[in-house]
């Protein structure tokens, strides 16, 4: 039986609500980029993550009626680079739909995934994208970029580590 932390009498969901229960939830920040016909296309995402290690993938999830990921989708190439701290101001500019995402290079991601398409899943008013990671570049360095309630901002790490409790199988 699941535990019950609120009452039964919930209000209606709503969307308004809903961005907010959602929005409460920090996420990282990606920019998911390709090219079609010679232009460049990219797409700012706080839906990025890991799906598999073997074989390696990950997915994102772009809204259907974006435009320019229905222009991105024909490509089936793609890569993702993962948003440090140092590119809030670039991540706040090129997230607004119609945003020139390429007036100032991308430099220095944390991490830059090329994949190639498995497969995208038409799931409400976005899309599930799967990819297959085929290379990869690290940053050994840096701090992520967080959204939080439809802001960007920095990761505060701990500066000591909390042990995790053991836990033993009989």
């Amino acid at each position: 039986m699941a535990a019950q932390y609120a009452s039964a009498a919930r209000p209606a969901i709503g969307e308004q609500r809903l961005r907010a229960a959602f929005g409460r939830f920090a996420t990282g920040v990606a920019f998911v980029t390709t090219e079609v016909d010679g232009s460049p296309l990219g797409l700012i995402v706080s839906s990025f993550t890991a799906v598999s290690l073997d074989p390696p993938m990950i997915s994102f999830c772009p809204a259907r009626d974006s435009l320019t990921w229905r222009r991105m989708r024909s490509s089936r190439a793609l890569t993702v680079n993962v948003l440090g701290e140092q590119h809030r101001a670039f991540a706040r500019a090129a997230a607004p739909a119609g945003a020139d995402r390429f007036a100032e290079p991308l430099r220095d991601p944390l991490a830059a995934l090329d994949c190639t398409v498995e497969t995208e899943l038409p799931c409400g008013d976005h899309s599930i994208v799967v990819g297959r990671v085929h290379r990869l570049a690290v940053l050994e360095d840096g701090d992520p970029l967080v959204y939080f309630a439809g802001r960007f901002g920095a990761f505060l790490p701990h500066h000591q580590e909390i042990p995790c409790p053991q836990t033993s199988n009989p």
